[in-house]
């Protein structure tokens, strides 16, 4: 699949659940509470004034809280608009909704084994990587030459790089884990049409 447009990714900065060790996944608990933190906004702050790929274009973010906070800041920065999307939300992890995110490594443990059953009710891999793809599948329809900013959370942006780096997806965790308010190219085999006319 050769892309007309140029990708990037923007996980949210520090948030209120980071901050209480909490696992927010759910829209309910993290559409209207659980931002960033104070650490969060000077993380997204720092970021901006060291981007180090071009201004985007266009700008999509997950309806929770703590990123389209992000967002806001970021599209003030470089005078863009930001629009929300279901399809970057957070993935759900299930029973542990507002447990501890000591959790968190459970729910990497089943992954590695590629479990086509649910376990505790956590959103499955396959899942999260299709509703990630049906936006690009759109936006690529939509949009050609254009550079797209998109703005989520650790296991659906981790999840995405897996599978543009055509790796199966149990192996999300053994990428180098995105940070919070950490930028990264959509790098992998599909290529985008720009870049294949610049090489």
């Amino acid at each position: 699949m050769i892309l007309r447009n140029q990708y990037y990714v923007l996980r949210h900065g520090h948030s209120l659940a980071n901050q209480k060790k909490i696992i927010v996944s759910d829209i309910q608990h993290g559409q209207h509470a659980y931002g960033l933190s104070p650490v969060g906004i000077n993380q997204v702050i720092q970021t901006l004034e060291n981007w180090p790929y071009p201004i985007p274009d266009l700008i999509f973010h997950s309806d929770f809280k703590r990123a389209a906070e992000t967002a806001g800041i970021v599209a003030d920065y470089f005078n863009r608009q930001a629009k929300p999307t279901t399809a970057l939300r957070e993935r759900h992890f299930g029973e542990f909704e507002l447990q501890d995110d000591g959790h968190y490594p459970l729910v990497w443990k089943q992954d590695e084994k590629n479990l086509t059953d649910s376990f505790a009710q956590v959103e499955q891999l396959s899942a999260v990587c299709e509703r990630e793809m049906a936006l690009i599948h759109t936006l690529e329809q939509q949009h050609s030459q254009k550079k797209i900013l998109l703005v989520g959370h650790g296991d659906p942006l981790q999840i995405l790089l897996t599978h543009f780096q055509q790796k199966p997806l149990s192996q999300h965790r053994d990428l180098t884990p995105l940070m919070t308010a950490e930028v990264r190219k959509l790098n992998g085999e599909l290529q985008s049409q720009a870049e294949l006319s610049n090489a």
